[in-house]
């Protein structure tokens, strides 16, 4: 193997699956590539004409998520790429992938069910119908 996409968003379950990588693909000589998407601006927004008011940086909290992630890979031996982008999760992961002839996508699972999935989508379940690569899902706990 050697590209390892791993998506993360800093959830318990995003945490779960840096921890199979490590345990998993430790020695391969895998390049591993972090990502954390943020989701962009509304059109309202960018033209000044919604109520919402605070000032979040989005990118850094994202930036924040994998400096966090990087550490434990880079502490475990991994050389490591961090992808930063604006827009949809399991898009962000798919581009990532692509870009990279990733042999392995890994990502956690939240574990919603019923109406809660439903109207949230799943990263998960985008990546199982759409993935370039291999995906391995991995449950908390």
């Amino acid at each position: 193997m050697d590209a390892i996409v791993v998506g993360t968003d800093g959830s318990p379950g995003a945490e779960a699956a840096v921890q199979k990588v490590i345990e998993l693909a430790r020695d391969s000589g895998a390049t591993i590539h972090l990502v954390c998407s943020y989701p962009g601006r509304s059109a309202l927004e960018r033209i000044g004409m919604s109520a919402r008011q605070e000032s979040v940086d989005l990118r850094g909290v994202a930036a924040d998520v994998l400096a966090r992630d990087e550490r434990r890979f880079t502490e475990a031996g991994f050389a490591v790429d961090k992808h930063v982008r604006e827009g949809d999760p399991a898009h962000t992961i798919i581009d990532v992938a692509s870009e990279n002839g990733a042999d392995l996508i890994v990502v956690g699972a939240h574990g919603h069910t019923g109406l809660r999935r439903f109207m949230l989508g799943s990263v998960a379940s985008k990546l199982a119908h759409h993935s370039p690569a291999s995906l391995l899902i991995v449950r908390e706990g």
